[in-house]
């Protein structure tokens, strides 16, 4: 019975390192990218700061105070530029290793609002307004992919000091009061948006994870599919009872041929049992069976060793091409074919020519210029074939042109009474 597959919101993620890997990785690059803004901004910051109050005699004495919330954001973010580079993340770390990595980003996070939150302090209490702390605020918020616990901790301590920070001021006019409600309104909200931008990233995982595994499974059933594909054509290229090639295997391998480069020297040579269906008759068809499967592995064995090519064409006849290969060695294969299949002893009662299962064999050699001559080799066997059957059955004639290379005799022998 086929399951249906589980939908994306199914999918778990505890627990998962590519989960915390990708999460990691994500806020690791915000951090370096984040930590290059604020390092150039503090920097900035700090030298305005010092060039004012040495060179401005009007410049306002307790803006100096400025310099240690400033420093401190150029040095702490100073040493995330030298240990939080993207090129020193681990592809391969473990879960462990995932999860340290999310609580330094999340410390960083509280670092930065704390130390906007202290600008801020001095900006609400000398300059009536809080920009600093809302402006990082904002940006930790929207820019990292973090849970709310990490962000709880600093928002209340930042609420409570401009709750406390309000009431130590002398005239807390309703300016004073809208930028301390604009702080405090704004925490919620980017709560809000820090949980919806974390619940963003585990939909989009759980969708990539899902896709991931729809795609390896639609991989795997194409392979398959593939596969039996394979299978299905190598099938229909077999022959049933011997298991070597049919006439779809050898079209198949003639067709491979017509690809090669022209000319090139192919023999063909045309195989037949004599006597077989007699030999059927007398034996009965499961005996004729495993004669021809015998005579097919012997010759499938041979191809293979050889470099050619052998098939079943029908019935009792075999065929084998046969390329580059020299006259002799031809000669060679066959003595090899009717060795092979003597070694089995298979007696023919029923043969006019020998107690043994005999065979007649033509071939013809030449060399192959256009993709045509194959057939007309094929042609020429045959009629080779014939001839040594019309002469008395158990021989072979090998032509080349029209000269004979070499032309075994049939040998009719004597049968035992």
């Amino acid at each position: 019975m086929q399951t249906t597959p589980k939908e994306p919101s199914s999918i778990p993620f505890e627990n998962d390192p590519n989960f915390y890997k990708q999460l990691a990785q994500q806020n690791f690059k915000r951090m370096y990218a984040l930590a290059k803004f604020f390092l150039w901004v503090s920097l900035a910051l700090v030298l305005a700061t010092v060039w004012c109050h040495f060179f401005f005699k009007s410049y306002p004495h307790y803006h100096s105070v400025y310099i240690i919330p400033y420093g401190l954001m150029f040095l702490s973010n100073f040493m995330v530029l030298l240990l939080a580079n993207p090129k020193k993340f681990n592809q391969n770390g473990s879960l462990d290793y995932y999860k340290q990595l999310e609580e330094i980003t999340a410390y960083y996070i509280c670092w930065l609002l704390i130390l906007s939150l202290s600008i801020s302090l001095i900006d609400f209490h000398y300059q009536h307004h809080t920009v600093a702390y809302i402006m990082s605020l904002v940006i930790c918020a929207s820019f990292f992919i973090m849970r709310l616990r990490y962000f709880i901790a600093p928002l209340i301590v930042a609420v409570i000091a401009y709750i406390l920070n309000y009431f130590t001021l002398d005239e807390p006019y309703i300016r004073y009061t809208f930028e301390m409600h604009l702080a405090i309104f704004l925490t919620p909200v980017l709560l809000v948006v820090a949980h919806f931008n974390y619940q963003n990233f585990i939909t989009s995982f759980q969708q990539e994870k899902y896709l991931c595994r729809e795609t390896t499974r639609s991989r795997q059933l194409a392979n398959e599919l593939a596969a039996a594909n394979t299978e299905l054509q190598r099938l229909s290229a077999t022959d049933e009872l011997t298991k070597i090639a049919n006439r779809r295997g050898f079209h198949q391998y003639k067709a491979a041929l017509e690809e090669r480069v022209h000319p090139y020297t192919l023999t063909v040579l045309m195989l037949d049992i004599d006597y077989f269906k007699v030999y059927n008759d007398y034996y009965g068809h499961a005996y004729g069976d495993m004669v021809l499967a015998r005579v097919a592995t012997v010759l499938n064995h041979i191809a293979l060793s050889t470099n050619s090519f052998a098939a079943r064409m029908g019935g009792e006849e075999f065929i084998m091409l046969i390329p580059d290969q020299r006259p002799e060695e031809i000669v060679i294969i066959y003595k090899r074919v009717i060795r092979d299949i003597q070694q089995f002893n298979l007696s023919n009662a029923a043969s006019k020519v020998s107690d043994q299962l005999t065979f007649s064999a033509g071939a013809y050699r030449g060399e192959i210029k256009t993709n045509d001559e194959i057939e007309e080799f094929m042609h020429k066997a045959d009629t080779l074939l014939y001839d040594i059957k019309k002469a008395g059955r158990n021989g072979f004639k090998l032509m080349e042109d029209e000269e004979v290379l070499y032309h075994l005799q049939p040998i009719i022998k004597h049968k035992r009474p």
